[in-house]
């Protein structure tokens, strides 16, 4: 497996420590992980929604009527 030296500044490696413990992770599988999603971007994996849709099998889940107002108007939590 290749490796790769990489100097960082203090205050960015214990970010590094910090980020990976949080995730439970080597710093290295960690660095991988976000280079990988840097070049998925964040987005649901191919083939996703073809998988999921349709797949509740609750007859009281319907699709909403069209709202008659600006979704940007509606107010969730004030």
């Amino acid at each position: 497996m290749p490796q790769l030296s990489l100097y960082l500044d203090e205050p960015t490696m214990e970010l590094l420590r910090e980020q990976s413990a949080r995730a439970q992770t080597s710093m290295s599988k960690f660095v991988t992980g976000l280079i990988q999603e840097s070049k998925e971007g964040r987005r649901w994996p191919e083939g996703y929604w073809d998988q999921v849709y349709g797949c509740l099998a609750d007859p009281t889940f319907v699709a909403p009527a069209e709202v008659s107002v600006p979704l940007d108007e509606i107010v969730l939590f004030e």
